[in-house]
This record gives structure tokens, C-alpha cells and sequence, in this order.
């Protein structure tokens, strides 16, 4: 019996002592609890709030800067984590519910479209949440973020639907595939803006000068260009970032556009017209060697579903409009 007393004497002070271990490392001499994951760190708030959101952004800036480029961002209640673009190297960003965070290098840095970390809106999570669970009842279970598109997909706990996106100020939550609420066009880093079709051109001019086809959307376009003989394939993001290369073979003689000839400005002509009513209003635009109407080059820029007319043309400077069955 004595024994068996002196046994359970250790092993209550076995417990202390780990105990004590434990309370010393984290508010002891070496006090820990500022640390990654440490201490009320990963009890601290609920990050899909905007105001515990701003602890996400300020971690970002600090790891990355203001202008870090961001390709993508998964958002829980306690924890964050971000793949970032660090000049030729992608990291991985990881922070918890108090705000504190650690990096950690993943690799070489590949073509992806991203994201400044400036052009973070924290309000945009309050908007995506309050109006999933209006649709739904049910609350977000995680929230993510991608820089090539720039918009959000929100994951519902349970129910359905179980996920919607939103558009990056957590503004025109809708079921992927449905029509955009507020459609990009007309925003300030659309592409279908001068100055961004410009950035374009201008990365386009460094691989060939004669366009073979050139697609544009507000988040991005695709250029095929002639090059030593062969078909070089580029498709663009915002800030005319390049996210993927390709080169093919060309089958034969094809037509080509001059690249000095093709005037950023056009598309924003062709949207002052009434039947387009707007940038807000444009899908995307085509442009190639051989229009629709004439043996010439020629912008089509298409229309909402149930437009009419459902696209409109025009000239490569974007003037002399016309459509399917004008007289």
C-alpha cells in the first residue's frame, strides 16, 4: 500500500512539472506567447469579420509589402494563408487569429495572374458574408480569394448552394457561371480600359509585331502572335501580368495586323456608342486580320445575352460602328 502511495505521489508531481513546463514556456522568462500559434493567438476573434480582417491584410504587409503580389488567399475563423510571388521565388504566407505570421519559401515562381496585397478590401468579407447567409441561412464556412480572376468564392458550411463567388469589394455575390451583377468592365484595372490595353501592347511588342488574333476581357487577354515563323500564344491577367507561353507551329501563310496599328483607345470609342451604353456593358472584344463586314481588320465587341444588337464592329481605331443587319 505504501508503495502504491508513493507511486501516485510521483506521478501527480511528474504532472506538475510538465504543467509548470508548459505555463513557464509560454508566459515564463522566455515568454513564447507572441509567437506564431502561441498563447490567445489561436483563440483571439473570427478573421471573417472586417474587423479582425485587417489583422489578414496588416500580416501581408509585413511579409510582402504593400505591393506584394498575391496569387491566391484562403480565409477560416482562426487561421489565413496566402502563396505570394517574391521576384523569382513563391512563398507561402501563414497567419493566425491574432495577426501574427510566419513565411516560409515553396519554390521557383511560376506565370500566375496575382493580386496586390494594397488592393485588399476588408469590408469586401462583411459584404460576402452577410449576403451568402441571406441567400442561404447558412453560415461561411471559409472564404478564398484568387489573384488571376480577382474574386472570391465563398464555402458555405451546409445547404445549398454550397459555395457563391463575389467580385473582389465583396460586392455581386451570384452562383458561378450566372451573370455578374456588376460587371467589371468599366472598373479602373479592366483591360478593356486604354492605359491597362496599353500595358498589354506593350508586353505583346517585346515577342513579335504582327498579331495574328487578340481576345480581350476585363480580367484578361489572349494574343497569338507571328515570331521567326511560328505562332507564339500569350495570355494576360491585370497589370498585363503574363500567365502562360506558348509556341506552335503556323500551317501556311496567315493574315497579320501590324502591331503599331492597334489603338488602345478603341474599345473605350466603341463603348460611347448608345447601342453599347458603356464599358460596364461590354463582354469581351475580338479583334482580327479579316472583319465581319470587309476584307480588313476589325474590333467585334460583344454584348450582354439579349442585347440587340447582340455585338458591334468597328474599325481598328474603334470608329465607323456598325452591327448584323444595320442598313
Amino acid at each position: 500500500m505504501r508503495a502504491l502511495t508513493v507511486f501516485f505521489a510521483l506521478l501527480a508531481t511528474l504532472a506538475g512539472a510538465y504543467a509548470g513546463f508548459y505555463v513557464m514556456r509560454e508566459l515564463g522568462p522566455d515568454d513564447l506567447s507572441g509567437q506564431f500559434g502561441r498563447g490567445d493567438a489561436v483563440v483571439e476573434g473570427n478573421l471573417m469579420q472586417s474587423e479582425n480582417f485587417v489583422r489578414v491584410v496588416e500580416a501581408l504587409e509585413r511579409e510582402l509589402g504593400s505591393d506584394g503580389r498575391l496569387q491566391s488567399l484562403n480565409l477560416e475563423l482562426l487561421e489565413a494563408d496566402a502563396t505570394a510571388t517574391v521576384g523569382d521565388r513563391m512563398v507561402r504566407v501563414e497567419i493566425d487569429a491574432g495577426g501574427r505570421s510566419q513565411q516560409r519559401d515553396i519554390g521557383d515562381a511560376t506565370p500566375a495572374g496575382t493580386l496586390p496585397v494594397s488592393k485588399l478590401d476588408p469590408r469586401a468579407v462583411d459584404r460576402i458574408t452577410k449576403a451568402a447567409m441571406k441567400e442561404t441561412g447558412s453560415p461561411v464556412e471559409s472564404l478564398a480569394l484568387y489573384g488571376g480572376n480577382r474574386q472570391w468564392t465563398a464555402n458555405m458550411l451546409r445547404g445549398e448552394p454550397d459555395s457563391f463567388i463575389a467580385n473582389l469589394n465583396g460586392k455581386g455575390l451570384r452562383l458561378s457561371g450566372e451573370e455578374n451583377p456588376e460587371p467589371a468592365g468599366a472598373e479602373s484595372d479592366s483591360l478593356f480600359r486604354a492605359k491597362n490595353l496599353q500595358l498589354v501592347l506593350d508586353a505583346v511588342a517585346k515577342e513579335g509585331t504582327r498579331v495574328l488574333d487578340l481576345t480581350v476581357w476585363p480580367e484578361r487577354a489572349s494574343v497569338k502572335v507571328e515570331k521567326d515563323g511560328r505562332a507564339v500564344s500569350l495570355n494576360f491577367g491585370y497589370d498585363a501580368e503574363l500567365t502562360s507561353r506558348d509556341v506552335s507551329s503556323l500551317s501556311g501563310p496567315s493574315d497579320t495586323i501590324p502591331l503599331k496599328r492597334i489603338d488602345a483607345k478603341a474599345l473605350e470609342r466603341m463603348a460611347k456608342s448608345k447601342y453599347v451604353k458603356g464599358l460596364k456593358s461590354a463582354k469581351y472584344a475580338i479583334l482580327r486580320p479579316q472583319g465581319v463586314f470587309e476584307d480588313a481588320p476589325q474590333w467585334l465587341l460583344y454584348l450582354p445575352e439579349g442585347s440587340d444588337p447582340p455585338y458591334v464592329t468597328a474599325n481598328l481605331k474603334g470608329r465607323g460602328l456598325s452591327w448584323p443587319g444595320r442598313g
